[in-house]
């Protein structure tokens, strides 16, 4: 096996604020403060990752000096500014520039809780993406007990990069947004098809500078829509990447409304409390 493989290097860029408490000013689950919610999931995110080939790249969007101690109690780089939500967008972008082109980045804004294995099977995905494929679509016919493939369309010329969204948002089992998925198994978890994420996702650094200019325009007021129809395959892959979630979730949005479900999050918020006091 080739060694980047076997040993995937991840860099997260984890994207941070503490002075707004959200964007939408959406309820916090826990009766979370901010800051109390960032070092929660930074420190589930943490956990998660060792034993793994990772770097950590802090962008600390205007950090309180709390927030700033925290972080350097850790073996992560912090860049400091002052950017507002657009443009550390853009920073963490400009930062991924620089990584080598096999490795994998991590684009993580600070409200994501991540499961204990969440990594674990992220490196499984990566190591297995080669059994990862769109498959063609197909028009049948039975005739005499035998089936005929009467049409085949190619849904890609080249097999797609992949795009991987650690988060199973409960709004894609609602019937209004319900679509039909592609599903894959790996050797220790299921990933689907999705085609919308916001901006916590991992891809190969390879396919960030190919789709800069995308990821750089979906900055402009911090727009997901755009990024999602622009970057990701639906039906067909040609220039787009197939973007995966997994099932269940490995992440939750720390937001009342969009916590992902079949997970206990109760006690592995409590535990981590715990941690970080």
């Amino acid at each position: 096996m080739n060694a980047t493989l076997a040993n995937p290097k991840i860099n997260i860029v984890f994207r941070s604020c503490d002075l707004v408490n959200a964007v939408h000013n959406a309820p916090r689950p826990y009766n979370l403060d901010k800051k109390t919610l960032i070092k929660v999931c930074f420190k589930s995110l943490h956990n998660a990752l060792q034993g793994f080939n990772h770097h950590i790249v802090v962008l600390g969007d205007n950090l309180s000096a709390e927030m700033k101690a925290f972080f350097l109690t850790f073996n992560v780089e912090l860049i400091e500014g002052i950017f507002g939500n657009d443009n550390s967008i853009r920073e963490c972008v400009k930062i991924a520039q620089r990584f080598n082109d096999d490795e994998w980045v991590y684009f993580c804004e600070d409200d994501y809780l991540h499961t204990p294995d969440a990594i674990a099977k992220i490196v499984t995905l990566i190591k297995e993406a080669n059994t990862i494929e769109p498959a063609s679509i197909k028009l049948k016919q039975l005739l005499r007990k035998r089936t005929l493939t009467l049409l085949s369309i190619p849904r890609f010329f080249k097999k797609p990069g992949i795009v991987i969204s650690p988060t199973d948002y409960p709004d894609r089992y609602v019937e209004q947004y319900r679509v039909p998925n592609f599903i894959w198994q790996t050797s220790n978890s299921h990933w689907r098809q999705i085609s919308d994420t916001t901006f916590t996702f991992l891809m190969q650094a390879a396919d960030i500078k190919k789709k800069k200019r995308i990821l750089l325009n979906s900055a402009n007021r911090a727009n997901d829509r755009y990024l999602s129809n622009n970057l990701y395959g639906k039906s067909f892959f040609f220039n787009k990447l197939l973007c995966l979630s997994p099932m269940p979730s490995l992440s939750t949005h720390m937001h009342v409304q969009t916590m992902s479900a079949l997970q206990n999050w109760d006690d592995l918020v409590a535990q981590l409390t715990k941690e970080i006091a």
